[in-house]
């Protein structure tokens, strides 16, 4: 378990939320990043912060042995969750199956930092 949430439930785990996903596992030699995303609706839409999408896109370039898998659980709050298995949003293979709405970008400066004018021209 990876997520912070993990310590949550173990203290002694250490836990990033920077990682990129919530939980690692491995099954006949292959590698599974998954990350975990709730509505409480049964849109078929949710977020990906900068962790996320920065590791699935490293793991596009890396051989299949290791996958980004993001599981969308629909009506969360619900008596009735609905799991939704997806494959890596950032894999050509995939991009068919997706609409990536690039929205924003947390941009982050120092204002101690010089400025260099523009080169040439």
């Amino acid at each position: 378990w990876r997520s912070g949430n993990a310590k949550r439930v173990y203290s002694q785990v250490e836990a990033d939320d920077s990682f990129g996903c919530d939980i690692v596992f491995s099954s006949s030699g292959t590698t599974y990043y998954v990350e975990f995303k709730a509505s409480t609706g049964d849109e078929e839409v949710f977020s990906l912060g900068s962790s996320e999408i920065a590791l699935a896109r490293k793991l596009t370039r890396k051989p299949k042995k290791e996958r980004f898998v993001i599981v969308h659980v629909k009506n969360a709050l619900t008596a009735r969750p609905l799991l939704v298995v997806l494959p890596n949003p950032y894999d050509s293979c995939f991009e068919h199956f997706y609409r990536l709405d690039e929205a924003e970008a947390r941009v982050r400066y120092s204002p101690t930092a010089p400025i260099a004018p523009p080169q040439g021209g």
